[in-house]
């Protein structure tokens, strides 16, 4: 597998924390993690597969370093044939009609940049009412609820990522 690069935003450090987790379940040698605060073009085109993370606060609000990232470094980045996956944070009882949107605002801003999108993940299991990250039947990306259902996260990263380690090259 050639390395990957996991870039996130964090406020609170939930998506710091999972970024963190997702390296573990992944080969960690072959794995960097950046907080996108620090983060310029050439970090990000350095990497054939690169996972984004971001919280959604609010009623569909990316997390603030991600949204400055995503639309002053990201969206200028060369990232043509380049895999992508997407993990999110959010919490589906408080905000149940915008449950993980920043998954689905990353890809829709991302989309037609000639990007591989990889990892998509089951609706199933998962309570909530709306939300922008789902495409067809699944999610475009692995939505994780540390708030309300931080006991299925565990089990949801360790599928999400042996799924990754066949879709990434």
């Amino acid at each position: 597998m050639k390395p990957i690069g996991i870039f996130y935003g964090s406020s609170t450090g939930v998506t710091k924390k999972i970024a963190e987790k997702i390296k573990e379940n992944l080969e960690p040698g072959l794995v960097e993690i950046y907080d996108v605060k620090y983060v310029k073009p050439s970090d990000v085109e350095k990497y054939c597969n690169i996972i984004l993370g971001s919280s959604t606060w609010g009623k569909g609000i990316l997390q603030s370093d991600f949204e400055r990232f995503l639309y002053d470094v990201l969206i200028f980045s060369d990232l043509k044939g380049k895999k992508i996956a997407i993990f999110g944070t959010g919490d589906s009882v408080v905000y149940p009609d915008s449950f993980v949107d920043a998954i689905g605002i990353i890809f829709e801003a991302l989309e037609g940049k000639g990007v591989n999108f990889v990892g998509e993940f089951s609706t199933k299991g998962y309570k909530f009412d709306s939300s922008l990250s789902i495409f067809g039947e699944k999610f475009i990306g692995l939505p994780l609820d540390d708030d309300s259902d931080g006991e299925q996260n565990k089990l949801r990263i360790s599928l999400w990522t042996d799924f990754l380690k066949f879709d990434l090259n």
